[in-house]
């Protein structure tokens, strides 16, 4: 067979995709949007859109309402590239034969369980990338250096300071009226809010739930459930949430593992609130082949690759995706006073 014979590559795209996405938390939420593209570089006007109430005018007459003047500026950022890849080999496959099971339906089945390994990687990635953009504000990548939102977009970040002490009876509630509203004032895009919540480090969460307001609060029942850990179901099984003042407040020590070793995406005695809203987009870029030429992104990208002289079965895939907050002004960093 001929080494530029290429039928050996089989796309499975489809395949990857029709796998079910692991829910994660925050992708969860439905605070990014997906937004599929066609080029590796992303190009998009970052404005901050002012809506002004309408005045009422004679009908049929000038004088009409104009819409204020837009103060925008263009970034262009690239797509990172995020590949995976595996060889099946013949010891690998001898291992999984069964009885009255020929080669052929082996190989395809050891495929099929390795796209599901890799797309389980993929969505434990995708949400790290939610995470360290929603949280930090920032992706940090190796060819592009680190995307820092608040300095991309000039913003400065929202900070509130909540006080816990004993003496305070009511700093909590006056705290985190303080912050939605900061949260609210700094979501631009005119999306609804359903509601807020607040990410919180084990000291902060500790503290919150420790502190004298909290605790009158739940003993004179003020407290509305947990109608997040409702709606979410599984997702908010494997974590601690409660709420107050139109807050869902998550114990949030998600870790992710790194070549480096554990990367935390938020500090222990912090906590960062924002709205239930669209905040953001996530980018998926197109395939890194020479098919993904003017085509369109998509989530996730798979193929696989037969050996010519059946030695193993290469099984790769890969995600290029940018996940930006470009509403960063609506996040607030919360802090113990």
């Amino acid at each position: 067979m001929s080494i530029l014979n290429n039928t050996q590559v089989v796309d499975r795209t489809e395949s990857i995709n029709i796998i079910p996405e692991t829910p994660q938390l925050i992708g969860s939420l439905g605070l990014f949007k997906a937004a599929p593209v066609g080029t590796n570089v992303i190009q998009f006007d970052y404005k901050q859109d002012v809506f002004n109430i309408l005045s009422d005018k004679k009908r049929n007459t000038t004088g009409k309402n104009v819409m204020p003047e837009e103060s925008f500026r263009i970034h262009s950022l690239s797509i990172p590239h995020y590949p995976i890849e595996a060889a099946l080999t013949y010891g690998e496959l001898s291992g999984i034969r069964g009885f009255g099971i020929d080669a052929e339906r082996t190989i395809e089945t050891a495929v099929a369980n390795e796209l599901e390994r890799q797309a389980q990687r993929h969505d434990i990635h995708n949400e790290y990338l939610r995470a360290a953009m929603l949280l930090k504000g920032e992706v940090v990548t190796t060819h592009f250096g680190t995307i820092n939102v608040y300095e991309e977009f000039g913003v400065t970040r929202a900070a509130e300071v909540i006080n816990m002490t004993p003496s305070s009876l009511s700093g909590v509630l006056s705290g985190i009226l303080s912050a939605t509203q900061k949260a609210k004032k700094g979501l631009k895009n005119g999306s609804p809010v359903r509601g807020y919540v607040a990410f919180c480090g084990a000291e902060f969460f500790n503290a919150l739930i420790n502190s004298p307001e909290i605790a009158a609060a739940y003993a004179n029942s003020q407290a509305n459930g947990n109608p997040l850990r409702n709606e979410l179901g599984v997702v908010m099984a494997g974590y601690t949430v409660f709420r107050y003042g139109n807050v869902d407040f998550i114990l949030y020590t998600d870790e992710f593992t790194s070549d480096a070793g554990s990367v935390s995406v938020l500090a222990a005695d912090e906590a960062v609130l924002v709205p239930r809203s669209v905040l953001g987009n996530e980018w998926y870029g197109p395939v890194s082949k020479l098919s993904g030429i003017g085509a369109s992104g998509a989530k996730r990208f798979a193929s696989s690759y037969r050996d010519p002289k059946d030695r193993f079965v290469e099984v790769e895939s890969e995600q290029n995706t940018l996940v930006l907050t470009t509403q960063c002004a609506a996040s607030v960093l919360l802090s113990i006073a």
